[in-house]
């Protein structure tokens, strides 16, 4: 084979082994499935790229390694997916550097762009206008032409997420990413360029195995996917994706010349690869709920013992001295003493009920202001708030709502706890409610809590509300959920803004109560 044949094996190898990766390893992280669909995308593409270049001859040693009688059909997968990879590349870093939203209207054009050039690749299966097409000189123009942009667009959304960025590992992250985005970007247009008979090598593949290697450096050493990945898994990744090639090359060496047998075969091969994937991602995930649920079930019984343990003792207590007490006791002192057991026993049926509902988030519920809610949440964390001045902003007159005080109470602890521990060296906490009052709609009452903590980066920030998510080393991942889930119980929302280094406000929406009837 040729210096490119092998560069497309490599790039071919190593996309599909952090395809793999990705969905075995990353599934807690939003840029998990984006990275696979883009390293597929690239995979399919160098593979055809190769068989295509073997297929036709332009090898030196076709005969050597496989012989291919359908080569022009491997140059319509060839531009199909050197088509669709643009887009698929601008939303993995939309996810990356967050703001997926602002950023839809780019993704969704080049998508449109790019899959109505990926279609017209695609009359190639069925017509031979369709195959000479994609070998034009006027795809490779309109594939350039639009190219251009979007990898201008993609680099300035690296750029600028690297000068906002704060964490010396996201900086990094976004470093090797615009590295290997600019560097692969750069090379892929040797191919069209050549394409339109311009004298340059054809290095996009060689481009492409860069910036894979590049993205692998920021999954293995940037935590890219949100955890630490053991070489182990790596290496499981790479025989996968080596052992899978391998199987692909035998079949376009043994049944290349037959579509049907060959259809058949690289369906099986497929079917295989994604069994195993899916196996070893299954028991990783299974394996890791696990350990997340007993590590929460734990947390949760360790708070319910601890606010169980007062009332618990106080019971006990005076049960003892009962027992203990002697016969000359006064009725009086007696009484006072089992109307304080009735009074503890109540206190722990209480709390039995608050962690039950809580666990179910069933409302139950009654007029409530708010405002007082607030000042009792930050009343109790003033005392834990270590060098944090907590300030409160709060309007008067508030409308009531209905809603179950305890649910609402326990989602602000929640969030007001957070904001704290975001501010390890000290910083200012600051709680205000106001009303909005849309055009259309009923007014909800608004809860905004601000701090100037740590922040965290757009990427985090969009996964706070999901169950089991954390940036802490002893966070449960359930805090910011369960706020969602109180909200939403209560037919409000709950929303996050966050910047590196410059804090966090969390607005917690409750729907105001209807007027009292008279």
């Amino acid at each position: 084979m040729t210096s490119r044949d092998w560069m497309c094996l490599l790039a071919a190898a190593g996309n599909f082994a952090l395809a793999v990766l990705s969905l075995v390893r990353g599934r807690q992280s939003v840029v998990a499935r984006p990275l696979a669909r883009l390293c597929f995308a690239l995979f399919v593409w160098n593979f055809a790229t190769l068989v295509e270049h073997v297929g036709t001859g332009r090898s030196d040693h076709a005969h050597v390694f496989l012989t291919v009688s359908n080569a022009p059909l491997w140059g319509v997968v060839d531009a199909i997916f050197t088509a669709l990879s643009p887009p698929l590349m601008l939303q993995l870093i939309a996810t990356f550097v967050g703001g997926r939203r602002e950023r839809a209207p780019f993704v969704v054009a080049a998508y449109v762009v790019f899959g109505a050039l990926a279609l017209s690749s695609a009359t190639g299966f069925f017509s031979t206008w369709g195959q000479e097409w994609t070998g034009s000189s006027t795809w490779a123009a309109a594939f350039l032409l639009a190219w251009g942009p979007t990898l201008a667009v993609a680099l300035a959304w690296l750029v600028r997420h690297l000068v906002e960025a704060r964490e010396h590992d996201e900086k990094a992250r976004t470093r090797t990413f615009l590295a290997a985005f600019a560097f692969g970007g750069a090379f892929a247009t040797t191919d069209e360029l050549a394409g339109l008979g311009l004298v340059v090598p054809h290095l996009a593949s060689f481009g492409t195995l860069v910036g894979t290697s590049l993205v692998a450096t920021a999954v293995f050493r940037f935590r890219l996917l949100d955890r630490d990945l053991s070489i182990s898994t790596g290496i499981y990744a790479a025989a996968l994706a080596t052992t899978g090639l391998i199987a692909y090359v035998v079949v376009l060496r043994l049944l290349g010349g037959n579509v049907a047998a060959f259809g058949t075969a690289t369906a099986i091969v497929t079917l295989v690869l994604v069994a195993a994937a899916r196996e070893l991602a299954t028991s990783r995930a299974e394996q890791r709920e696990r350990v997340e649920r007993l590590t929460v079930f734990g947390r949760m019984a360790a708070q319910m013992a601890h606010d169980i343990r007062n009332p618990l003792a106080a019971l006990l207590g005076a049960a003892r001295v009962l027992d203990d007490a002697p016969p000359e006791q006064s009725p009086e002192k007696a009484r006072e003493f089992r109307r304080l057991l009735v009074e503890q026993a109540d206190r722990i049926r209480v709390i039995v009920d608050k962690y039950e509902r809580i666990g179910r988030v069933e409302p139950v519920a009654t007029r409530v202001q708010i405002n007082d809610v607030v000042r009792r949440v930050v009343g109790a964390q003033r005392v834990a708030a270590g060098d944090v001045s907590v300030a409160l902003d709060l309007l008067d007159p508030l409308p009531e709502c209905d809603a179950d005080a305890d649910l609402v109470a326990s989602a602000l602890e929640n969030v007001v706890r957070n904001a704290c521990e975001a501010m390890p060296r000290g910083g200012a906490l600051c709680v205000r409610t106001r009303v909005d009052s849309p055009a259309a709609g009923q007014r909800t009452v608004v809860v905004r809590v601000e701090d100037t903590g740590e922040g965290m980066d757009a990427r985090r920030a969009e996964r706070a509300f999901e169950d089991f998510f954390t940036t802490k080393a002893t966070g449960s991942g359930l805090g910011l959920a369960f706020v969602k889930r109180v909200a939403l119980a209560h037919g409000g929302n709950v929303s996050l803004a966050s910047r590196p280094g410059e804090g966090t406000s969390v607005e917690l929406r409750l729907p105001t109560a209807p007027p009292m009837s008279s």
